[in-house]
């Protein structure tokens, strides 16, 4: 029997955090039992349950039901506003970068003919 993506997504949570099933159970007062069932698929959260989950972990519950969750997300890394900020760089402030980047790439040639 194939998993849910939710059933994917809940182990996932609970093994990133380093949480055994009971653990992961006693943060949102139920059982282990029970959390088994979720991620073997068995069974399915109430939607009181899902929302808990999805607050304490700072997820939608669409994330937990729709796609499989990245490290990032989990982490709470959000790259969407990583991918703003990199795209908000000035000129200046790329240049001065790439200059520093030739220079780095200059040093690293320099020390490869010298372990010669």
């Amino acid at each position: 029997m194939k998993k849910s993506v939710l059933a994917r997504n809940l182990r996932k949570l609970r093994s990133f955090k380093n949480l055994n099933q009971t653990e992961f159970a006693e943060l949102f007062e139920l059982n282990r039992p029970t959390i088994g069932s979720y991620e073997e698929g068995r069974s399915e959260p109430k939607l009181a349950t899902l929302q808990r989950i999805a607050h304490h972990f700072n997820l939608t519950i669409d994330d937990l039901f729709t796609k499989e969750l990245t490290v990032n997300q989990i982490a709470g890394f959000d790259t969407s506003v990583m991918n703003k900020k990199s795209d908000q760089i000035s000129d200046d402030r790329f240049e001065i970068l790439e200059k520093r980047l030739a220079s780095i790439e200059a040093s690293i040639r320099l020390l490869a003919k010298v372990k010669k």
